[in-house]
């Protein structure tokens, strides 16, 4: 099961062709106005839905959090499409803080932009406590563990690990669910995949995502009583388990299977379930079955699926 999905995946970054964050084309404009709406939204912030239509075709009136969102992720997620294709490092720290400072500008004080808390933070309903002090050395600790699960866990796995360490940090007076969920992306997209969608609108999925995270943040509770020096990322990753990590690890591979499908179906020709299945030589109830195990690369419009076509039987290894 481990090594289908990792191969599922991998099939679909060799098709995947992203060069830029090209909001002409319909599915990526759709892409970024979901997460930008389901971001926001997770934090309790009420998006105001023709603010967020400007937004989504350059009609910037002013600073707030909806227009300050959408920037932040267009250029990050373009800088991290280039250091894919250029196979480039980056200046991780310097990455954080300037989300920050993108994402606040104009809606607080020049002076905290960017900056690291100082001193104590709860996280509403949480059961961890982030760390007092040294927040620096937690970030610079978390760049680099972030580096150690992109080579030794699968992309889900991984992205999962690197984002609860972050969330559990907490770096920031306010926004780190945010800057988080951009940060998630912006390592998917440095890894050749896609940005995806954490569903904030629907209260269902949002408690799915939040009940994941606490699930998964389990094995990392009582590294904050220790120094940040005192780990390595090998170390650290050991705090983990796969168990723990599941429910949220599983529900990245989820939203990475749909967004890439989503995404390759809006730039290919599509069939429908019973042209696949003629295609296929199977029943159309057996396509159904397909395209939820992930061996069709199929994207849903209203009760209807599409199959991209030119890749029908890709996926199908037996």
């Amino acid at each position: 099961m481990l090594q289908e999905k990792i191969e599922l995946l991998q099939k679909r970054r060799e098709i995947l062709q992203l060069n830029f964050v090209d909001i002409s084309n319909k599915e990526w404009l759709y892409m970024l106005g979901e997460e930008t709406r389901n971001s926001i939204m997770i934090e309790g912030i009420f998006v105001d839905e023709d603010e967020l239509s400007d937004a989504l075709v350059g009609k910037y009136r002013s600073a707030s959090h909806v227009v300050n969102y959408f920037r932040t992720a267009k250029f990050f997620y373009n800088l991290a499409i280039e250091l894919y294709k250029s196979n480039e490092n980056y200046p991780c720290v310097a990455v954080v803080k300037t989300t920050h400072k993108m994402l606040f500008d104009g809606i607080i004080k020049p002076q905290k932009l960017g900056m690291f808390r100082v001193g104590r933070i709860k996280i509403t309903g949480a059961k961890i406590e982030p760390p007092e002090y040294d927040i620096d050395d937690w970030i610079r600790l978390w760049c680099a563990y972030t580096e150690y699960v992109y080579f030794h866990h699968p992309i889900y796995e991984a992205t999962a690990r690197s984002h609860v360490l972050f969330e559990s940090i907490h770096p920031f007076e306010d926004g780190n669910g945010r800057i988080g969920r951009i940060l998630l992306n912006f390592y998917l997209l440095k890894n050749g995949y896609i940005n995806i969608t954490i569903k904030g609108v629907d209260q269902t999925e949002r408690t799915k995502y939040i009940t994941a995270l606490e699930k998964a943040e389990e094995g990392i509770r009582s590294i904050f009583k220790h120094s940040p020096e005192d780990f390595t990322p090998e170390h650290l990753d050991k705090k983990f388990t796969k168990e723990q990590t599941k429910e949220l690890s599983s529900l990245i591979f989820e939203q990475l299977i749909r967004a890439i499908d989503n995404y390759i179906c809006s730039t290919e020709e599509t069939i429908d379930v019973n042209e696949a299945s003629k295609v296929l030589g199977i029943k159309p109830d057996s396509v159904l079955k397909m395209i939820k195990r992930g061996k069709l690369i199929a994207t849903k419009k209203g009760k209807k699926w599409w199959i991209a076509k030119k890749y029908v039987k890709l996926l199908i290894t037996g």
